[in-house]
């Protein structure tokens, strides 16, 4: 049976959803402005504004001829490499000329055998008690805490909320909310921690606030101060092609704060290498607080901690399985909602389950083994912002029922005012 077409509907049938077009059309029209057939420019022969042509920057979509002159201003596609602070893989670790390598990184644990596994699960115990320190800091902001007493929120926004109050709570701890700043948040997602940063710095004549993104992501909370304040702006572009230096808001400020939510694998290793590249700005750089998630998404080419790892023995090999391994710390107890209903009936059995693991592991040590992992990979990278001169630390910033992902590094550099 076909399907009906309503005759104010949109006559497309759309491939991918085996349909036709739900949009309603014009008086006349037969498509959707989406749909209607495009022309290409170099081919139109007359001045109708309302025809649609394929975008001359992106021919994957297309727009209204009186709408071109302004399109163009504000297509993505015509934006990626305009931009003077735009340098393609600058952050991203690789030296010149070199190309992507797609088995690099996620790797699967599968795809190295048992005995190596053990082995680096062995070294992995050793090296975490001779080198890492973590320490719980727990603190909060009065402000955020303030707004997560209200009623309407739901459990999901209180996490966060308390996230973000914790991490201010931290800025504030090691003297890093200051007036005249410039709060750079990388991966900002919606700019909620920024949007809190702002609202906690609302009295200071000159704090900004600057977010970094790729995407572009709705319900964006800076939006909301868009109309009545400078203080936050807004670029979208890859971390690991940012040059700090060549943003006009940085050079309105005199000190940089970098800081990150639950920035994804090795993007947070672009986002200290970006800090760490300032040329011209380098001695604005107060210090950083990043927190993490996603650490077997990291790369051996992109990681900043390599010294650490070559300087305890570790290899590029070990490190990937490692990344690996971090994955055990937040992926529960690894059975799928299918094998738990299958068991249900025999609890025993279930527990047993659950307890055990194909290298002889605990459920619980299993998890410890990924935290360790993850602290490790977390210590390479405070061993590097070290090098460049800035005093770091490791926290345990909130408590594991607010996320799994709870550890931070807190760095700063003393300055003399």
């Amino acid at each position: 049976m076909s399907a009906v077409i309503i005759s104010n509907r949109c006559k497309y049938f759309v491939q991918r959803k085996k349909r036709y077009c739900k949009m309603l059309v014009k008086s006349g029209e037969d498509f959707c402005g989406e749909h209607q057939m495009p022309v290409d420019p170099s081919e139109k022969k007359t001045e109708d504004t309302k025809m649609r042509i394929v975008c001359p920057l992106d021919r994957k979509h297309t727009v209204y001829t009186c709408n071109l002159k302004k399109h163009l201003k504000i297509c993505n596609a015509g934006k990626k490499n305009n931009e003077q602070y735009i340098s393609t893989d600058i952050n991203s670790g690789k030296s010149k000329g070199q190309e992507n390598d797609s088995n690099e990184s996620y790797q699967m644990l599968s795809s190295f055998n048992k005995e190596k596994i053990l082995s680096v699960i062995e070294r992995v115990n050793l090296i975490y008690q001779d080198h890492v320190k973590l320490s719980n800091k727990l603190l909060s902001n009065e402000i955020v805490e303030s707004e997560i007493k209200k009623s309407e929120y739901g459990m999901k926004t209180k996490k966060h909320l308390k996230q973000a109050s914790a991490i201010i709570g931290l800025l504030e701890n090691y003297k890093l909310l200051n007036d005249n700043t410039c709060y750079i948040e990388f991966g900002a997602g919606r700019g909620q921690l920024s949007w809190w940063i702002a609202e906690v710095t609302k009295s200071f004549s000159n704090s900004k606030s600057l977010l970094i993104e790729r995407a572009s992501p709705k319900h964006k909370k800076d939006n909301k101060l868009a109309k009545t304040t400078n203080k936050m702006h807004r670029i979208r572009t890859d971390i690991k092609d940012l040059v700090l230096d060549h943003i006009s808001v940085i050079n309105e400020t005199n000190d940089i704060v970098g800081v990150t939510k639950h920035l994804c694998g090795e993007a947070t290793d672009f986002a200290i290498r970006c800090m760490t590249n300032l040329n011209l700005n380098r001695d604005k750089l107060c210090g950083c607080l990043l927190t993490f998630c996603c650490h077997h998404r990291c790369s051996w080419t992109s990681y900043v901690g390599k010294s650490f790892f070559m300087n305890v023995g570790l290899t590029k090999e070990e490190f990937n399985i490692m990344c690996g391994l971090s994955s055990w710390a937040t992926c529960g107890i690894g059975l799928s909602s299918e094998y738990k209903a299958k068991f249900n009936q025999n609890k025993e059995e279930m527990v047993q389950k659950e307890n055990t693991f194909e290298y002889g592991l605990t459920r619980q040590e299993r998890e410890e083994i990924g935290r360790k992992c993850k602290n490790i990979i977390n210590w390479g990278r405070l061993n590097y912002l070290e090098s460049q001169g800035l005093t770091s630390f490791l926290h345990n910033y909130v408590t594991k029922d607010t996320t799994l992902e709870n550890v931070c590094i807190v760095s700063y550099i003393n300055k003399i005012k």
